[in-house]
């Protein structure tokens, strides 16, 4: 699934000159733990809460409260922003993007174009909404969970032809492997979760319903 269908695009951006007090209430304004820092509309960094933080912490020690406040109203976002942020492209997959962020420990990913202009933002939340979104589990109906001994080609359309056979209808399908087994997961699209189930045992799957 192309990253463009789960990423902000309606991204607000900020100047690498303004102060680090304004973006925090830019931050707090639109609930966001993050900002891109964008000069002649090409991106250069992003500022993030945990940097903010960080710079907090680190004069804390040594500067009264009055004296934190002006350091960071003098302070400008180009001074404490991380400005080799991981960045990727429009085109990535929403998997592609989960992978990197998983793999550089990042909760947020700029969406930078060949023009190096900013054209959206994920996060981790965005990325957990395409989970459910994928798998199916807000679109209604049962869910079931069939386990699968021996890895065979033509297993999966065996069972979806079972549930046909049921008229019942597929929304999403998931399949993991764990260990020396498969686990088919099935959204189907309603309230049959039970029926379908005693389809399946009946040709000799071991199946259970989740009822949602």
């Amino acid at each position: 699934m192309d990253i463009k269908h789960y990423m902000t695009q309606d991204v607000v951006k900020i100047d690498p000159d303004m102060r680090v007090t304004e973006a925090v209430d830019l931050m707090e304004k639109h609930d966001f733990h993050s900002l891109p820092v964008v000069k002649n509309n090409s991106f250069v960094g992003l500022i993030t809460e945990n940097l903010i933080k960080n710079k907090t912490s680190s004069a804390a020690t040594s500067l009264s409260i009055y004296e934190l406040n002006y350091l960071l109203d003098k302070t400008t976002v180009k001074e404490i922003m991380e400005k080799e942020s991981q960045t990727a492209p429009p085109h990535l997959q929403i998997e592609e993007a989960a992978m990197l962020m998983v793999d550089q420990n990042i909760t947020v990913l700029p969406i930078v174009n060949e023009d190096t202009n900013v054209s959206g933002i994920i996060t981790y939340k965005d990325i957990f909404r395409a989970l459910i979104e994928l798998s199916g589990y807000r679109s209604g109906g049962d869910r079931l969970i069939i386990e699968i001994e021996e890895d065979k080609v033509g297993v999966l359309d065996k069972i979806t032809s079972i549930l046909a056979y049921e008229n019942i209808s597929i929304s999403h399908i998931f399949v993991n492997r764990i260990e020396d087994r498969i686990e088919i997961t099935i959204q189907i699209s309603e309230k049959v979760g039970d029926k379908a189930k005693e389809a399946l045992v009946e040709e000799g799957y071991k199946t259970s319903v989740i009822n949602e």
